[in-house]
């Protein structure tokens, strides 16, 4: 049997709903201070969970014990910056029994933009949906996490997306192409009292997610640039995972800077846990 030196808690927990088994499932392991886990050890770990991500939260230490440092994983990688395991300046809400938190942001829009042609060499089924002369734009939300952000005119045509390969976009920006890409398509279906509804698909090669916080606070950065006045608030429902059968609301307000750029980004939600146990390392 391994001794408790050999064992790690961990938690599943359904993100950005309510109900169990919808949402994006997120592992989360503890790491004690004591703890010598290797980047491998955890990137072994986070490909057995078999989750779009796995979160290492180690304990603080020292003089500082409201900081604790975060890892997260893709089954293949680890990232920089991912919206749903991601807290900085958290608020709860106890009785909505919701999570907002403020994301770090570096929002970059390359120069470089997607081609038709190249959108519909991995999504044939979207050629009449797309116009010839869409330009579809590439947006960084940090360095290391870009998303190619492609508007589509209908829910039809948005259930018509299918996972694909994996694309590789060359060519972007100086200092900015060393990065994770994703594929985000979306619809805006609806503006209620001021609040813009938009339905979202986010496909990763093989991989729909069926929450991506990071791909929505993206998302909802690039429109409050083209549409947001100085000083302005800006809020998003984002819903994303219908087509897979786990349905995700996600929260994003965009307040605008003063003069130009964006000032926050808060990102929000609902969690639900689903599991918890024990690791063998």
């Amino acid at each position: 049997m391994a001794s408790d030196s050999n064992k790690l808690d961990f938690t599943v927990v359904d993100v950005f709903t309510d109900k169990r088994y919808e949402g994006n499932p997120l592992a989360i392991v503890r790491l004690p201070a004591s703890s010598k886990l290797t980047q491998e050890q955890k990137q072994n770990i986070a490909r057995e969970f078999n989750l779009s991500e796995t979160t290492f939260l180690h304990e603080s230490v020292g003089d500082e014990p409201g900081v604790w440092t975060v890892d997260i994983f893709t089954t293949h990688e680890e990232l920089p910056f991912a919206g749903h395991p991601t807290i900085v300046q958290l608020q709860y809400d106890t009785a909505k029994r919701t999570a907002k938190a403020a994301i770090p942001h570096e929002v970059h829009v390359h120069d470089r933009v997607w081609s038709r042609d190249e959108l519909l060499a991995v999504q044939p089924a979207l050629a009449e949906f797309v116009g010839n002369d869409q330009k579809i734009p590439i947006v960084s939300i940090v360095k290391g996490m870009t998303f190619v952000l492609i508007e589509l005119e209908s829910l039809e045509a948005l259930q018509k997306v299918k996972t694909t390969t994996s694309i590789t976009v060359d060519a972007l920006d100086q200092g900015w192409d060393d990065t994770f890409v994703g594929t985000y398509f979306y619809v805006k279906t609806s503006a209620v009292a001021g609040v813009q509804h938009v339905r979202t698909r986010m496909i990763e090669g093989s991989l729909e997610d069926p929450a991506t916080g990071s791909a929505a606070s993206d998302l909802a950065a690039y429109l409050s640039l083209l549409q947001g006045k100085p000083g302005q608030t800006l809020d998003y429902v984002i819903t994303q995972g219908v087509e897979m059968g786990r349905k995700s609301e996600i929260y994003v307000q965009v307040i605008m800077g003063g003069d130009k750029g964006i000032e926050t980004i808060t990102l929000g939600g609902g969690a639900v846990p689903v599991m918890e146990g024990r690791l063998l390392i």
